[in-house]
């Protein structure tokens, strides 16, 4: 006879604690692709930086002795992440190849000149940095031209700035919504049990005892509403790198990892933090506060 009783309030208690999970999870899921996104503008921001390049003209004197030396001080500057040297040859071909007609058929010698391309490190690739490489480079009696798009890096360091802004008050507006409403559900959660905790407290629990179930319970949802959250968000990043290649190589191994550690670590603090406030909430009250909240 109590056995029916007993298997419906099983099947209440496994059907709140999936719902509160899966709500969870999803409130995760949504804090995780702001973080992504975050990442993701860094490393694009990287990526691009990287592709910031100095071109450092020289002139016919420089022999191709002088032209290797000259490579190896520029690979040795803090600055410099990788120097190709292009000799004059080279620059004719890429002269031709832009003009379509070959100068040299009509001056009768190769108008072009020598140059390293030098690859800055993306810590390097502001307006400030590239001016005084550019003063440091102009130093050297061979060095014609420094060659740089001084508004294209002003572009794109003002435009990493306003994206960086703009995720981190999308990030902080996340954070506070994702915690309230993690902790609504888990009040909702406890709201339940609240006769439960007063009668253990009359029959002498104390308090720590009485907070520890509830504690365990929610950490573990809180742990797979997580792993739940990575999987949505991993299956994400897979669906979108087969849409737009090379997503997710811009993530390395140590990035996705971090978003996950983050994501895990975020459910689990939050879940905690609620619990503990909610549990502590109902252990102040008495009996008859309990039938008006």
């Amino acid at each position: 006879m109590n056995q029916k009783p007993k298997s419906v309030s099983a099947a209440r208690v496994f059907n709140a604690r999936f719902t509160s999970t899966l709500s969870i999870s999803l409130v995760l899921f949504l804090a995780g692709i702001m973080l992504t996104l975050g990442f993701l503008a860094g490393a694009l921001s990287d990526h691009v930086k990287k592709n910031v390049c100095m071109s450092v003209v020289v002139d016919d004197e420089m022999e191709l002795p002088d032209a290797r030396m000259f490579q190896k001080k520029l690979e040795a500057l803090p600055w410099a992440r990788s120097v190709t040297y292009i000799d004059k040859e080279t620059a004719l071909k890429e002269l031709v190849d832009a003009l379509g007609d070959n100068p040299e058929d009509l001056l009768g010698y190769n108008p072009a000149l020598a140059s390293f391309e030098v690859y800055l490190n993306a810590d390097y690739a502001n307006t400030d940095s590239m001016a005084m490489a550019e003063t440091y480079l102009k130093r050297f009696k061979n060095v014609q031209e420094v060659i740089y798009r001084k508004d294209l890096i002003h572009l794109v360091n003002e435009n990493v700035k306003r994206i960086n802004l703009i995720l981190l008050v999308l990030a902080v507006l996340l954070t506070l919504i994702s915690y309230s409403l993690i902790r609504n559900t888990v009040r909702l959660l406890i709201y339940s049990k609240r006769f439960l905790i007063r009668t253990m407290q009359l029959v002498g629990a104390g308090r720590g005892f009485i907070r520890k179930p509830f504690l365990i319970g929610n950490i573990w949802s809180g742990l797979i509403a997580s792993v739940l959250a990575m999987g949505y968000l991993y299956a994400l990043l897979l669906y979108l790198d087969s849409k737009v290649g090379g997503l997710i190589n811009l993530l390395d191994p140590i990035m996705l990892g971090s978003i996950f550690l983050v994501v895990l670590l975020f459910g689990l603090v939050i879940m905690t933090s609620a619990t503990w406030l909610a549990v502590n909430k109902y252990l102040r009250m008495n009996t008859n506060d309990l039938y008006y909240v």
